[in-house]
C-alpha cells in the first residue's frame, strides 16, 4: 500500500448520512492506494539543500538551472534527499518532530511520512538514506546502536531500513565498524558502495556485497575517500578523495581500474551524483566563493554553476527520471 496515502479526516455528528460519506471516501481512498505508487508522479530534477530561507530545506532545480522549487517547509532541519528508484518519491532527513527522523514525501514535496517517530527528546538519530535499486529498503546511517568496541569514535553506523518498516525494523549491518558516513547502491542491488574510517584515520570507500556479506575495500590510501556514487550503467563509481592534497571528485572504471580525477580546481569540490542518462554528474563546488550546486559532463568537461545564489547550497541527489 503506498505510504503517502492521505488519512481521511472526520469530525461532526456521527449521523448515518455522513458515516456512509466517510466510509466511500475511505474505500476510495484505500482503492487507490491499492494501485501502489499510481497517484504519485515520476519527477526529474535535481533534490539538493539550501540555507537560503534561514534553515535547511530541500529545494529541486532542473538541469538547465530552471524549475528551481522548495519541496519542505519548516522551522528546523530538513536534509539528505534520496530518490527512490521510480523517481516518484524522496526519503530525507527532519527534525521537524524533535529528533532527527528517516521521512519520505512525494516527489513534488506534498504528504511528508514520518518513518522512525522517536520520541522528540530522542537522540537516536537517522539520515543519508540510499534507497535500493528494487525500492524494497533504504540504507542509511544511524547513531542507535552503541559503537563497536573495536571503533568507539564509529558512532554512526550502516543499517537496513524495509520500505514500509518502522524503528523496530532497523537492522544494522555486519560491516567492519567505524564512523560509517555516505553510501550508494549498484545498479543491481548486490553491493552496497560506502565510506568508513576509524581511530581518526581517514576514511575510505568499501563494498559490502549483499549475497554473501562479505565486505572488501575500493580505497587504501592516506587520505579522505568518500561520497560514492554509481553510475546507473554499472562501469563507473563517482567518489571524493584528497588524494592530491585538495577535495576531488574522481571517476573510478571497474572493468579498467582506471581513474581519473574529473574536477581539478583549487576549491573543494563535493558530493556527485550522476544524471539518469549518465552522461552529467552534479556535484558541490565552492569555486565562485560559496557552495553551489554544479554540473559537468560525465568527463569533467564545461562545469557550470546551477544555483548562483549567495547562500549554501549541498546534498545534491539526481533523480532517475530522464
Amino acid at each position: 500500500m503506498n505510504r503517502t496515502r492521505i488519512q481521511p479526516g472526520y469530525s461532526g455528528a456521527s449521523t448515518r448520512k455522513n458515516a456512509g460519506i466517510f466510509f466511500l471516501v475511505s474505500v476510495l481512498l484505500i482503492a487507490g492506494c491499492s494501485r501502489g505508487e499510481a497517484l504519485l508522479t515520476p519527477t526529474s530534477g535535481i533534490a539538493f539543500v539550501s540555507d537560503r530561507d534561514g534553515n535547511w530545506e530541500i529545494y529541486i532545480v532542473q538541469l538547465e538551472g530552471s524549475g528551481l522549487a522548495r519541496l519542505t517547509e519548516n522551522t528546523t532541519v530538513d536534509a539528505d534527499p534520496g530518490w527512490s528508484p521510480d523517481g516518484k518519491q524522496i526519503a530525507f532527513r527532519s527534525r521537524r518532530d524533535g529528533s532527527s527522523d528517516l521521512f519520505i514525501m512525494a516527489a513534488d514535496g506534498s504528504h511528508p511520512q514520518n518513518l522512525i517517530g522517536d520520541p522528540e527528546d530522542s537522540f537516536d538519530d537517522e539520515f543519508a538514506p540510499a534507497w535500493n535499486p528494487d525500492g524494497e529498503m533504504i540504507a542509511l546511517y544511524t547513531d542507535r546502536f552503541p559503537p563497536a568496541p573495536e571503533c568507539p569514535s564509529g558512532v554512526h553506523r550502516l543499517a537496513l531500513f524495509p520500505n514500509g518498516g518502522r524503528r523496530a525494523d532497523i537492522q544494522l549491518l555486519n560491516v567492519p565498524p567505524g564512523e560509517q558516513e555516505t553510501s550508494t547502491w549498484s545498479p543491481d542491488g548486490r553491493f552496497l558502495a560506502y565510506s568508513s574510517g576509524c581511530r581518526g584515520a581517514e576514511a575510505q570507500i568499501f563494498f559490502w556485497e549483499r549475497d554473501s556479506g562479505q565486505t572488501r575495500p575500493l580505497t587504501q590510501e592516506p587520505d579522505h575517500q568518500t561520497s560514492p556514487d554509481w553510475s546507473h550503467d554499472g562501469r563507473f563509481l563517482a567518489f571524493v578523495s584528497n588524494r592530491e592534497g585538495n577535495s576531488e571528485i574522481y571517476k573510478f572504471e571497474f572493468a579498467t581500474g582506471g581513474l581519473k580525477n574529473l574536477t581539478q580546481h583549487p576549491a573543494l569540490d563535493t558530493h556527485p551524483t550522476w544524471s539518469p542518462g549518465d552522461s552529467f554528474i552534479s556535484f558541490v563546488s565552492n569555486r565562485d566563493g560559496n557552495q553551489e550546486i554544479y554540473v559537468m559532463a560525465a568527463d569533467g568537461s564545461e562545469p557550470r554553476n546551477l544555483t548562483n545564489h549567495p547562500a549554501r547550497d549541498w546534498a545534491p541527489d539526481w533523480s532517475p527520471i530522464p
